[in-house]
This record gives C-alpha cells, sequence and structure tokens, in this order.
C-alpha cells in the first residue's frame, strides 16, 4: 500500500476518535493526553534535539496557564487567541531570560540550576496572591470560542488541541530535517567540533530553550482552557518528573517518540487501576524497566527493528566498504592555485608570544610561529609538549594568557570557535569527534555553508530560499564525500565505519568549510600505511587547491614526504624550525624528540 494512501487511513482514523469514544471520561483523557504531548515535544526540543538536561518545564507550563487565565478568566472565549498567543511569547521570552545564564552551565549544573527556576516559579504560583490568587487560583476560565463557535465539550475540544498539535509537529519536522536540526543534534553529539565546524553553539542552545518554552506556554494556554481552572499545586516538579519520563519512554531525540510516550504514560495509570493496592508499585517499577532495557525508547525500539529507520535515517551496512579512489570535485569548494602564489610572503597565521598556563604548568611557553600561505607546516614534538594545547589556542577553545595570534590578518585570540570557524580556519582532532547520530552526509552538511543563508522563517516556512540554500549544503557536502571517496557511504551511520574512514569524514568536513588553513591534528593516527598513502594524497591535494595546513603528526615518514617546513615543539617551547632535512639532521631535535635510529632511518628513506 502506498505511502500516501496509509497516511490518510491514519488521518481518518485520528479525526475519528471522539465518534468512536463514547467515554466523557477516557475522551477527557485523550485532550490530557494531547496537552502532555504539547509538553513533550517542548521538552524534547531541549533534551533530546539539543542534548540539555533541562527540569524546568513546570514552570513553563505554569507560565503559560497563568498568563492566559489573566487574560481570559471572566471573560469571552473570543481572548482565547490572544491569551494563547500572549502565553507562547510570555513563556518564550522567559524561557530566553532564563537560558542565557544557565546555558552557560552543563550536565547536572544546568539541571540543577533549571530545577532551581522551577522550584522559584512554583513558590511565585503559591506566595503572589495579588497575581495568582495563590492556593483559591483562578477559575472562570472560559471555553476557547472562534466567531460564534464554542469548543465547549471535549469532542470540540479534540479537534481543537489536534490542531495546535498537528502545526507544532510539522514545525518541530521542519526544523529536525533542516540546518538548524543537524546543528542542534552536533551540539548534542560533539558540542566542541560542532563550534569549530562554525555552529554558534550559545545562540543556537538559547534559541532551543526559547522555542522549547514557547510550546510549553501553548500547552499552559491550552490546560487551562480545557480543565476552566488552574492552581499552583498542579505545576510542581511532578509534572516535570511525568513529561521527562514521557520523552524517555516514547524515544528521546525522535519526532513522535514523544507523543507516544505521551499517550502511553496518561493511559497507562488508568488502565492498573483495577490493581488498586498495587497499581502505583507496578506504574513506577514498569516506567524504570522501560527507562533501563529501552533506552532510546520505544520509538527507537520500533525504527531498530524495520529494515529501514525510515527517511533520513541511516542505513546499517553488513560491512562497510573501503574508500574509492578520491575524485576531484567538478566545481571545487575552493578555488584550485598553485603553493607559493603571489601574495605568499603574508603568513596566514602568525603568533607571537604565545602563551597559557594551567595553574602552575605553563603548556605553552611564548611561542611565535609564522605559517606562511599555500605550504605545509608541519607542528611536531614529543607527547606532551603543547602541540595539541595550541590547536586548541588557535581555534579559539583555549583562551591565551599572553601572547597574540593573528589569522589572515585579524587579530583571533578572544574570538569564539565558531567566529573562527566562520572566518576561514578548519581543524580536525586527535581523538575523533564525529557527530555519531548522523549519518557520514549529515557530519559534512553539518560544516558546509551556502553564499546566501535562510533563517528560521524560511526554514519554518520552507520558502524558496530556504530550499534552495538546502540543494546548495547537499552539493558542497557531496563535493567533500568525492574528495575523500566516501561518496558511496553518504546514508551510513558514521558511528558504524571504521576508524580510517571516521577519520577521512573529519577532513571531508573541514574541507566543505572552504578554509584558508586547515590544522590536523595526528590525522594519521591509528591508520596502517596504505590508509596514511590515501591520507597523503588528500592532504597533498588540498593544498593543491590553496589551502595551507598546519600538520601536527608523529608520522615522521609523512611529515617529511609532505612537510615544506616544520617547526618542533617540547615542554611548549620551539626548539628549532626550519625544512625536512634541516629538522632531521637537527641535533637538538635528535636528543628530544627523533633519536639517532629514527633520524637515519629517514635519512636513508629520504635517499631511496
Amino acid at each position: 500500500m502506498r505511502k500516501p494512501v496509509v497516511l490518510l487511513i491514519i488521518a481518518a482514523a485520528i479525526l475519528a476518535v471522539p465518534f468512536v469514544i463514547h467515554s466523557n471520561y477516557l475522551l477527557r483523557l485523550v485532550n490530557v493526553a494531547l496537552i502532555y504531548s504539547l509538553l513533550s515535544v517542548s521538552l524534547n526540543i531541549v533534551l533530546g534535539y539539543a542534548g540539555q538536561i533541562a527540569l524546568g518545564h513546570a514552570a513553563f507550563f505554569g507560565i503559560g496557564a497563568y498568563t492566559a487565565a489573566l487574560i481570559s478568566a471572566d471573560s469571552s472565549g473570543l481572548l482565547f487567541w490572544p491569551g494563547f498567543i500572549a502565553a507562547g511569547i510570555v513563556t518564550g521570552l522567559s524561557g530566553l531570560l532564563i537560558g542565557i545564564p544557565t546555558l552557560r552551565l552543563k550536565g547536572h549544573y544546568l539541571a540543577l540550576a533549571t530545577l532551581g527556576f522551577g522550584e522559584i516559579m512554583r513558590h511565585i504560583f503559591f506566595n503572589w496572591r495579588e497575581v495568582t490568587h495563590g492556593m483559591d487560583g483562578i477559575g472562570g476560565i472560559p471555553a476557547p470560542s472562534v466567531g460564534f463557535f464554542t469548543f465547549a465539550n471535549d469532542r470540540s475540544f479534540f479537534y481543537l488541541a489536534l490542531a495546535i498539535l498537528a502545526v507544532v509537529m510539522l514545525a518541530t519536522m521542519r526544523i529536525e530535517r533542516s540546518k538548524f536540526g543537524r546543528y542542534l543534534a552536533a551540539i548534542r553529539d560533539a558540542e566542541l567540533a560542532a563550534g569549530t565546524s562554525g555552529v554558534d553553539v550559545s545562540r543556537l542552545k538559547i534559541i532551543a530553550f526559547g522555542l522549547s518554552a514557547m510550546v510549553a506556554g501553548f500547552a499552559g494556554s491550552l490546560y487551562a482552557h480545557l480543565i476552566t481552572f488552574i492552581s499552583p499545586d498542579t505545576f510542581v516538579f511532578d509534572v516535570t518528573a511525568q513529561i521527562l519520563s514521557m520523552v524517555l519512554i516514547g524515544g528521546i531525540g525522535t519526532t513522535w517518540g514523544p507523543v507516544l510516550g505521551a499517550f502511553l504514560l496518561t493511559f497507562l495509570p488508568e488502565s492498573l487501576r483495577v490493581s488498586q493496592a498495587y497499581y502505583q508499585l507496578i506504574y513506577g517499577a514498569g516506567i524504570v524497566m522501560l527507562i533501563i532495557f529501552l533506552p532510546m525508547g520505544l520509538l527507537g525500539l520500533l525504527q531498530r527493528m524495520r529494515p529501514s529507520g525510515g527517511p533520513g535515517a541511516a542505513a546499517e551496512p553488513q560491512a562497510a566498504p573501503q574508500a574509492a579512489p578520491p575524485q576531484v570535485a567538478e566545481q571545487p569548494v575552493a578555488a584550485k592555485r598553485p603553493a607559493g602564489e603571489a601574495g605568499a610572503a603574508e603568513p596566514v597565521l602568525l603568533t607571537q608570544g604565545l602563551t597559557i598556563k594551567f595553574g602552575g604548568l605553563v603548556a605553552v611557553d611564548s611561542f611565535d610561529l609564522s605559517v606562511e600561505r599555500g605550504t605545509i607546516h608541519a607542528l611536531i614534538g614529543p607527547n606532551g609538549s603543547g602541540k595539541s594545547t595550541f590547536i586548541n589556542l588557535v581555534s579559539g577553545i583555549y583562551r591565551p594568557s599572553a601572547g597574540s595570534v593573528m589569522f589572515d590578518g585579524i587579530a583571533i585570540g578572544n574570538t569564539r570557535p565558531w567566529q573562527i570557524a566562520k572566518a576561514g580556519l578548519a581543524r580536525t582532532y586527535q581523538n575523533l569527534r564525529l557527530f555519531k547520530s548522523l549519518t557520514v552526509l549529515d557530519n559534512i552538511l553539518v560544516a558546509a555553508r551556502a553564499e546566501r543563508e535562510a533563517g528560521w522563517t524560511g526554514v519554518l516556512l520552507g520558502t524558496p530560499k530556504a530550499r534552495a540554500e538546502e540543494a546548495e549544503l547537499r552539493r558542497r557536502a557531496e563535493e567533500g564525500l568525492r574528495f575523500v571517496g566516501l561518496s558511496a557511504l553518504r546514508d551510513v551511520r558514521v558511528s558504524k565505519l571504521p576508524h580510517e574512514q571516521q577519520r577521512l569524514i573529519e577532513v571531508a568536513r573541514a574541507f566543505v568549510m572552504r578554509p584558508k588553513l586547515v590544522m590536523l591534528d595526528e590525522p594519521a593516527a591509528g591508520m596502517n600505511p596504505s590508509e596514511v598513502e590515501r591520507l597523503i594524497d588528500c592532504i597533498l591535494r588540498m593544498r593543491d587547491y590553496g589551502i595551507t595546513i598546519l600538520l601536527v603528526e608523529h608520522n615522521m615518514p609523512l611529515v617529511m614526504r609532505v612537510a615544506d617546513r616544520i617547526t618542533v615543539l617540547n615542554f611548549g617551547r620551539k626548539i628549532a624550525e626550519g625544512d625536512p632535512l634541516a629538522i632531521r639532521n637537527d641535533p637538538e631535535v635528535i636528543k628530544a624528540y627523533l633519536g639517532e635510529r629514527l633520524s637515519k632511518r629517514l635519512g636513508n628513506h629520504a635517499a631511496a
């Protein structure tokens, strides 16, 4: 049966629910489940998509309910719509105000901060009697109206709540399948790598927090008009715990999982009330067992059981194929020009007196480095000499204690990682930092940028500009995959690939950023000789495309083959700099790093 026909049948079945269920009590539960679906979807935006642990959603639920109630209580149901919109705006702004300071925190610190916000709001609901009426609550909240029609009963209210949920779900699906959805997933999987790929991490997390709060405010407004009375004892931490369970059990980070979890946990207690003595024990034990044994939730289990995880899901290959011979992009993302072109006298990267201290440890000490355009400049030294620390300084992950960093003539010593990335500086990591839940193509898409970028409004409305941008991003990502010879693996989840191919994906991710400089942090780590040859080919072709390369590597034969110039670090200080021949024969370098045996072997290798 064709998919559109199946969808039509499902839609017809959903629309027929009020006519199939004759019990007013059960229909009220369905409406409550729809409201809790909105709440679960709202939490999933910040928890499932962005990976931020937030425990203050009961407060946003309450803010939305009180905003709607204060506007419409003892008035016409026509005020439902102004109150509904105001509930979303007020709650969304509250989310932004809380998100700006709290999202600087991570993990359990963020969880505690948002939990504290929820408790503060609970006390405000109880004690600000002039506004909330305290424990007396606010009654007289009218049923919603549209013109002369009033959603006066549960049957009609069902269609209102369903329509609002449908609109919110459409918006979240568009976000999830857009560049913003990929950015949020990248933040969730590897926040550092997302930042150095050009994703404005702080801004995206705050926006996600605001959108999440806005949807919770919509749910609060619907709840107030369904129950027609609200009081502070409704908006307590138990609500947050309940919707958290809904998201986890339904499927965290999935589109429809929170809705499934909301309906399951709304109706499950009712089905267990036949065992009045033990139903709470059975209910609690059941939730614990589901979370332990189904960490991806019910929807995650269903997707794993299907041959394909659905549209956009990663294919699970029986055996990952070997990388194909790299192909040159038909329209390269970087203009190809030979190394040493005019203008190369100006260094693309210049550091002077660069120093960073961790307590009493000086990791990089007064380090001067000049990387000329169009060259491959290697940075070598013993383990712990400060090479990766230097890359972290230049890419904005660390702030220098002293000294300056100039990139393409601009000081970047105190610049954010995503700003540095957008300026044209890309990097890979010594320890792989890929976005494990995404496919190979989506990993590359996170770093790709279009000439004309669409905003949130364009993405939500699906404007021609947004569609054109997505097409351009995919074209550039495909070019990056062809560059490293991994086009055949575009739909494979990156976590399923062998180590060498994951390394090449990091190289492709850096390549599609159209950088002026790429810093490769031990790209050959863990590779066998044939894999190293493929890597060498990629490095040399990147230089041919006009990309300057700073290479940190322990594989000395590789370094000697590709490097135009080499700088040697030891204990955070530069001990030598020169061409490969000079470095290979430098007595201090031999003593500190190469050793006599490796130095002779490199000499024999060069002679051969």
